[in-house]
C-alpha cells in the first residue's frame, strides 16, 4: 500500500513538472528553458528533475510525447466515419494547427537544425510511432494493394513532406500553413498514384 502511495506521489510530481516545463517551452523555447528556473517554479530540486527525466533532452522528449498524445486524442474523434482522404486532410490540418500553436517550443530547433528531432531521438524511443501507425493505416485504407511495409514508408515520407511546409513557414513566414493543407495532401497523393 505504501509503495502505491509513493508511486502515485511520484507520478503526480512528474506530471506537475511536465506541465510547468510545457509552459516554459512554449513561452521561452527549448534553448531558453533552464532546469534551475523550472525547479524553482515547481518547488523541487534540480536533482529531482534529473532523476525523473535524466536530462533536458529527456524532459523535452516527454513534452513531445505529451503533445502527440493530446494530438491523437483530438484527431481520432475527428476522423471517425471519414474516408481515407478526409482523414489525411484532417490529420494535416490539425498537425499544422499544433505547430502554429507550439511554434515557440520548436522554432529554434527546426530553424537551426531541420534534423533536430532525428538527432534527439538517437538516445530515446521515437515518440512519433503512433503517428506513423495512424498514417500507415490511412494509406492502406486509401489503396488496399499497398503492403504494410510500403504503408509505413509512405507514412514516414508524408510526415517529412508536410514537415517541409512547416520548415518553410517558419523560415519565410510567407505561406499560410493551414491554407496549404489541400496542396500538401493532393500533391502527395498524386505522387503515390504516379509510382503505383
Amino acid at each position: 500500500m505504501a509503495k502505491k502511495i509513493i508511486h502515485k506521489i511520484h507520478e503526480m510530481k512528474k506530471e506537475l513538472i511536465l506541465q510547468e516545463a510545457s509552459q516554459i517551452f512554449e513561452v521561452s523555447g527549448y534553448e531558453n528553458m533552464k532546469i534551475s528556473v523550472l525547479a524553482k517554479n515547481v518547488g523541487v530540486s534540480q536533482s529531482t528533475i534529473y532523476s525523473m527525466f535524466e536530462s533536458k533532452d529527456g524532459l523535452y522528449i516527454e513534452y513531445i510525447r505529451l503533445q502527440i498524445k493530446n494530438f491523437l486524442e483530438e484527431l481520432i474523434p475527428l476522423t471517425i466515419n471519414c474516408t481515407s482522404i478526409e482523414k489525411l486532410y484532417k490529420f494535416t490540418a490539425l498537425k499544422f494547427e499544433y505547430y502554429m500553436k507550439k511554434e515557440k517550443a520548436i522554432e529554434p530547433n527546426i530553424k537551426n537544425n531541420p534534423l533536430f528531432f532525428n538527432t534527439l531521438y538517437h538516445d530515446y524511443a521515437n515518440p512519433f510511432e503512433e503517428v506513423y501507425k495512424f498514417l500507415a493505416d490511412v494509406f492502406c485504407e486509401y489503396d488496399s494493394t499497398i503492403s504494410n511495409d510500403k504503408a509505413i514508408k509512405l507514412a514516414y515520407s508524408f510526415n517529412g513532406y508536410s514537415d517541409g511546409y512547416i520548415t518553410l513557414w517558419m523560415e519565410k513566414q510567407n505561406i499560410d500553413l493551414l491554407q496549404s493543407t489541400e496542396e500538401v495532401c493532393t500533391s502527395f497523393l498524386s505522387i503515390i498514384k504516379s509510382i503505383n
